[in-house]
């Protein structure tokens, strides 16, 4: 009840207890005008009441509210028996020195997964980062090439390795590849440029646009997974996940 009433009411952003206030003063000042007629003397009124009923309060807890915080848990402290906080207090330091002791700290599954792609990025070789692209040997880009080589889509140089029955290698799938690596990493200029070199993609941006109209409504296997792998992404590095980056991460 304690924590209900001060801790975590008064812990709230002011905006929300503003914002609660706010509403509160407007219907007491409606119930406390005593004359409810719909003119300008009555608007007039409840105004005054609302502006007193909601400005004073505000006034107040500005300059006086860490101490009112401090006066109610006082006084609450005294309604509550000594006696069960004198018998709860080593039950509960008890509980919390076996725990401190016994359980070491659990690391979530993301922090996990962020670490170990933060620890395969480490390890690419700095030959290999100067051989890229300008633009692709930021973190973030080395992160995102790290995840797609750990699916298979790239070598250990970064280069393309999915080849169709020909020997060449599926330059559709890798132009709409290039394409998602580019709005994740908010490349626009040039972008096709820095593939056609790197991936030997030619007509880049025709190529991405035809397998959209050809799956449109029907995403083939390669599109989900890249989507699922795009979502990944954007959870473990939240800053990825740019809003042209969207309609990848859809399929």
């Amino acid at each position: 009840m304690y924590d209900i009433i001060i801790d975590k009411w008064f812990s709230k952003d002011r905006s929300v207890l503003t914002a609660s206030w706010f509403v509160v003063s407007l219907l007491l000042a409606f119930i406390i005008t005593p004359d409810k007629h719909v003119d300008w003397s009555t608007f007039m009124v409840m105004l005054s009441l609302f502006a007193m009923l909601f400005l004073l309060p505000c006034i107040i807890g500005m300059a006086y509210g860490k101490r009112i915080k401090s006066w109610l848990q006082r006084q609450w402290r005294t309604f509550v028996p000594k006696r069960k906080q004198d018998t709860d207090e080593p039950v509960d330091r008890q509980i919390e020195s076996i725990l401190s002791a016994s359980t070491p700290p659990v690391m979530t599954r993301q922090e996990d997964e962020t670490r170990h792609y933060d620890s395969l990025v480490a390890k690419v070789c700095p030959e290999t980062v100067r051989n890229l692209p300008d633009a692709l040997q930021t973190n973030d880009a080395l992160f995102l090439l790290v995840l797609f080589r750990e699916e298979g889509y790239l070598d250990s140089d970064f280069r393309p390795m999915i080849k169709k029955e020909d020997g060449e290698i599926n330059r559709t799938l890798y132009a709409y590849i290039a394409d998602a690596l580019c709005a994740a990493l908010v490349i626009r200029k040039g972008k096709w440029v820095i593939f056609e070199k790197f991936w030997s993609l030619n007509n880049g941006a025709q190529l991405a646009g035809n397998l959209r109209s050809a799956s449109k409504g029907n995403p083939t296997e390669h599109q989900r997974h890249i989507a699922k792998l795009l979502r990944k992404g954007a959870r473990l590095r939240p800053k990825l996940d740019t809003c042209d980056l969207g309609e990848f991460k859809k399929p």
